[in-house]
């Protein structure tokens, strides 16, 4: 005995069954117990018993068993086999749908994320430029003030600073650098410069980690950091001698510059 499958609901049946013990679809047609035989020469009824027809004589044949009716196997599982064929298409196209929904959304979000490292990096580069012109002209100032007071120069920017209340110069520069130090005016300056300074080295921890295509643009932005350091420092607290300050004043002003020039090639128009 093998199993098909019922050809109305699916489920497996023997294929010796009548009808299907699922859906109760009717295979074969069960005959009446009381069902006239008759022969098949002249149409005379016969007897369960009779051998020949007592009517014409024709030989009765025994009446074969009643076959199952025969259920195409392959038609039903094609059938299957198309619905599980959508349902896996169906599968596959959600499938394909949601890589597509995720790549697009990873697509937007890098681009976004290098959207937003640009417009934060044209940002800083004018904070730190800010900063850097501030500290350059305190600088300068600290310079002059130190300058003039040794080589006993007028000038009425730093004469304040130089001079004692009866306009004789002071005999240490320190003494100078001292009244400039103390002074509303630079304190505010210097102040400002430390504000600024905070506020790119909070950004500058921001821009560590540059989107693909931004690594160079970052190390230009660190070289010109590293140089506004270097400027910043020297008006927040100057120290050596005249000789050595102006040389690394001089030389942290132009490396700023360039720096700066540098990395402004990677602003985005």
């Amino acid at each position: 005995m093998a199993m098909i499958q019922c050809p109305e609901c699916g489920q497996e049946i023997s294929d010796k069954a009548k009808k299907c013990i699922h859906c109760g679809k009717v295979f074969v047609e069960e005959k009446p117990v009381n069902e006239e035989i008759k022969c098949s020469e002249c149409g005379a009824v016969l007897a369960k018993t009779d051998d020949i027809c007592p009517n014409c004589g024709c030989p009765i044949e025994e009446p074969k068993a009643d076959e199952p009716q025969k259920v195409e196997v392959t038609n039903v599982k094609l059938s299957v086999n198309k619905k599980k064929a959508k349902i896996i298409r169906g599968v596959a196209i959600v499938i394909v749908a949601v890589i597509i929904a995720v790549i697009g959304i990873k697509f937007i979000s890098e681009n976004n994320a290098k959207k937003e490292y640009a417009e934060n990096y044209e940002k800083l580069i004018y904070l730190i430029l800010d900063g850097a012109s501030d500290a350059e002209s305190a600088g300068a100032l600290i310079h002059d003030v130190w300058y003039n007071t040794i080589y006993e120069k007028d000038d009425s920017k730093t004469d304040t600073y130089t001079k004692d209340s009866n306009g004789k110069f002071y005999d240490d520069f320190n003494t100078s650098l001292l009244m400039l130090m103390l002074s509303d005016s630079f304190t505010s300056d210097i102040d400002d410069i430390k504000s600024n300074q905070e506020q790119v080295q909070k950004m500058m921890k921001n821009m560590k980690n540059p989107p693909e295509g931004y690594e160079d643009a970052y190390d230009a932005l660190k070289d010109f950091y590293d140089a506004y350091t270097k400027l910043v420092n020297l008006a927040t607290d100057p120290s050596g001698n005249l000789s050595s300050y102006t040389s690394d004043f001089n030389e942290a002003d132009s490396e700023t510059m360039n720096t700066y020039k540098a990395a402004l090639l990677y602003v985005e128009d």
